[in-house]
Parts: structure tokens; C-alpha cells; sequence
């Protein structure tokens, strides 16, 4: 972005040190100074795609990579030989 440390240090507040640290990977740097980075060098946005998304709750994501609905196991039920056939309102089949 043709900004020199210094510059950076100057814009978002964060000390030159942190961010040589931040470049060479060594050390850590607070959450609240890489956001101050990442505003000043407008990639705030790319935070993003780091996050899923708040709404998306684990066991909705759970189900969405299911090949099919899970059901529950359930006994078979049996059928005993008098409920086969079928049902005659009162006096009628006599």
C-alpha cells in the first residue's frame, strides 16, 4: 500500500515495534491493535471471512452437511391377527 511502518504507527496508533513483530510473525499482537492495522489499511472487511457466520447456529450447520434427515428408531409396530381385518359398526354382519 506504499506505507512505511512508521506511517502505519503514526495512523493507527500501534506502536512501529508491533508491527515488525506482525510482519515477521514473531511475537503477538492485541486483538486491539490489529483491528487499528486492519481499519488504517482498509482490509477490516476481510476479518469476515476468518468468522462464521453469528446467525448459523453449530447444529444447523450439523444438519446442512447431512446426506439425509436422521430419524429416530422406532420398534416395529405388530400387528396381531384381529386387527387385520377390518372394523363393522355395531350389529351389522350378523
Amino acid at each position: 500500500m506504499g506505507l512505511s511502518q512508521e506511517d502505519l504507527s503514526e495512523r493507527s496508533g500501534v506502536s512501529p515495534s508491533s508491527i515488525a513483530r506482525l510482519e515477521t510473525g514473531k511475537g503477538n499482537i492485541s486483538l486491539l491493535n490489529l483491528l487499528s492495522l486492519l481499519k488504517e489499511l482498509d482490509l477490516l472487511n476481510e476479518l469476515q471471512l476468518i468468522f462464521r457466520d453469528p446467525n448459523l447456529s453449530l447444529a444447523l450447520l450439523a444438519k446442512s452437511k447431512t446426506k439425509k434427515p436422521r430419524q429416530r428408531v422406532r420398534k416395529q409396530k405388530k400387528i396381531s391377527p384381529n386387527e387385520t381385518k377390518e372394523w363393522i359398526w355395531g350389529k351389522q354382519n350378523e
